[in-house]
């Protein structure tokens, strides 16, 4: 058997540690994601019997009497089967046109706090007066455009997700973590982002435009409560 502390066997094919009849890349350090052929089976070694002596009846070689294939690493070795690192095919990009939709939907809700900020006046005093309706339709409006802001994430969480297996990229972070959105929570993009960079190398850009979006938003809607809360307290509506 293999020594433990001896050095792994070199880069090559050998027969897959998990059983199978296929063959597994070793590279050197540990076993790969990619099968080959299966293994050639070995031919049994033919003893013969020195001049003059007869061979015993129906004596047969010895089992395992063929050399070891191609000097298969021992288990001692290897990592166990599934241990390894995955990664993705050399050249994969980390990045989908889904991820970086998905990564500037706060936009919306950033022209949205502008255009409070342009008719703050105006909002306040529509929702001052006491005629006003319980429900303003900027109201609804704004309302509508959330929910289709939640929608879209989905949908481009969803497909990110399936272009990235299409890609070749080893489980990459799935999309159900995308309904976060509906408590304002960017797991999806913060874990894909974290995910992508470990199997390709790359692919935190959308993550860092998204959070910094998400921050601004965040910020103009404090100032905006703010402005509010002021305005009621001018207004002499609270004592």
């Amino acid at each position: 058997m293999t020594d433990v502390n001896s050095s792994p066997p070199p880069a090559g094919w050998y027969p897959d540690p998990a059983g199978s009849s296929r063959t597994r890349w070793w590279n050197g350090f540990a076993w790969s994601d990619t099968y080959g052929e299966p293994a050639p089976a070995q031919a049994p070694v033919e003893h013969t019997p020195p001049a003059g002596v007869a061979p015993a009846y129906g004596s047969t070689p010895a089992y395992g009497s063929a050399p070891a294939y191609a000097n298969a690493p021992a288990y001692a070795n290897g990592p166990a089967y599934g241990a390894e690192e995955l990664a993705a095919p050399a050249g994969t990009s980390p990045y989908t046109p889904f991820i970086w939709a998905l990564a500037l939907l706060p936009v919306v809700g950033l022209v949205i706090n502008l255009y409070t900020f342009a008719t703050f006046d105006q909002l306040m005093a529509d929702a001052l007066d006491p005629d006003a309706p319980p429900i303003a339709p900027a109201d609804l409006v704004q309302g509508a455009i959330g929910w289709l802001v939640i929608g879209l994430s989905v949908l481009f969480g969803v497909l990110d997700w399936r272009a990235l297996k299409k890609a070749g990229v080893p489980r990459p972070f799935h999309w159900a973590w995308i309904f976060f959105s509906v408590i304002g929570a960017p797991v999806y993009m913060v874990g894909r982002s974290i995910i992508v960079r470990r199997r390709v190398g790359s692919g935190l850009a959308p993550m860092v435009v998204n959070l910094a979006l998400v921050v601004v938003n965040f910020i103009l809607g404090v100032v905006a409560a703010v402005l509010a809360v002021g305005s009621v307290f001018d207004s002499g509506l609270v004592p």
